[in-house]
This record gives C-alpha cells, structure tokens and sequence, in this order.
C-alpha cells in the first residue's frame, strides 16, 4: 500500500481528492483554526488520510529558515526559548495547539522536521528524548525528519528508542532499517519534476512496505498523479 500526495492542497480540495488519497497539510509555519480542520477534515473522502505537519515552534528557532511569522511577533527572550524540543512553555504550547489541530483534522499522522541546525549534543539528545517521551500522543504516530548527514547513523537508533518513524528522501537516502511503515518527502528543485528515474527510485525505496509519499515541489500534483499512476502499473505486472 502506496499513499502519494502533496504537501498542503496546490489544487481546490474537490479536484485533489478525486485523484489522490493523501496529504500532507502544510502547517508547520501556522496553525489554521480549528473550524477550517474540521471542514478540512469534512472534505476528506472515504479512505483518504491526512497528515498534520506539527508547528515548527517545536522544532526551529528565530535563526531557522521556516521560523513561524506569528513566533517573530514574539518577544526576544521568548522566542529564544522555541525550537530544539526545548522544555520550555513555547514548546509546549506549540505542542498541544499541534495536537488539537490534528485531532480535529482527524489525522493519525504527525510529522516533525527539524532544521539542519538541530544537530546530535548531549543537551539536543536530551530535550529530544524528553520530548517525545512525555509528548502524550494517544493514537497518533510521530514521524521526524532529522536534516543533516551527523543523523544518518544515529537517527534510526533514536526512532527505535523514541518510537517514531523517521521520514526520508529516497532520492538521497536509504530507507530507515526498522519501522511499521515508511514516510518518504522526496526533494525536488521547486521549479523541477519528478524524473522517470525519481520515480522508478521511489518505486523500488518502498518495495513491499506500506508508504506515505509527500511531494512539496511547485508540480506536485502533476508529479503525484504520474507518480500514482506509475506504481499502480509497477505493481500490477
């Protein structure tokens, strides 16, 4: 079982439903309000699945790329204490607006991205692991992805111990050794497509396992209706 979709709805929601059955919501820079997740959630038809990207006030600081505008409205001290998995009440605040959003979206899914400033150190490992282990998480899933290569041998340690997927690109990486399914978030230039290459790549990253395929490219829906088709065929010979 192969899931593509988008990042966030390039399209109207009632053209993007007729053709995949997955999405990604692109929320990690801002939480709508709870009443535009519930209609969200109304749109999503029988056996489609949404995944909820968690506020990047968990994951990146005011020196990261991606930082939320609502968080540089904050005052210096306390944007200092957002991002890194921090103890801090920011952190959790960021948490539980996280949490109720997905719920009401109805998303089983949570997807954390952490910026290539989050690198492995005793005090990172510690807030991360502190994090997720106190992170109440009921029936949702947590996947991360971890930036950087000084995660690459460590980051599927971490997942195992954490219980979390790790999300990767299968253009440029191996897929994670251990985990119930995989979450692939292929990066391609904004303005680029996906190549009949990519696409055999991510065909054969998944191989028997069941996978979430998120594509945030410029062409995305193009690219996620070709890549849907493409598998459909690779699978029925």
């Amino acid at each position: 079982m192969i899931k593509v979709g988008c990042a966030g709805y390039p399209v109207g929601r009632d053209r993007y439903w007729r053709s995949l059955s997955f999405v990604e919501t692109d929320t990690g820079k801002g939480l709508p309000q709870l009443e535009t997740l519930a209609s969200w959630r109304a749109d999503i038809p029988a056996g489609g699945e949404a995944a909820l990207q968690a506020l990047r006030t968990i994951t990146h600081g005011p020196e990261d790329r991606g930082f939320p505008v609502a968080a540089r409205k904050l005052p210096k001290n306390r944007q200092a204490l957002c991002g890194a998995f921090r103890e801090s009440l920011e952190v959790h605040e960021a948490w539980m607006a996280t949490k109720a959003a997905a719920e009401t979206l109805g998303a089983q899914i949570v997807v954390f991205e952490s910026p290539a400033s989050f690198q492995p150190g005793s005090d990172r490992l510690r807030d991360l692991y502190r994090f997720f282990k106190n992170a109440a998480r009921g029936k949702l899933t947590f996947v991360w992805q971890p930036r950087g290569s000084e995660w690459l041998s460590l980051g599927d340690k971490v997942c195992v111990e954490l219980g979390l997927i790790r999300a990767f690109d299968p253009l440029r990486q191996p897929p994670p050794r251990k985990g119930s399914f995989l979450y692939m978030r292929p990066a391609v230039a904004r303005m680029g497509v996906l190549s009949v290459d990519n696409m055999a790549t991510i065909a054969a990253a998944s191989g028997d396992v069941p996978a979430y395929v998120a594509l945030a490219h410029r062409a995305s829906f193009r690219d996620a209706e070709r890549l849907r088709e493409t598998l459909g065929r690779s699978r029925a010979r």
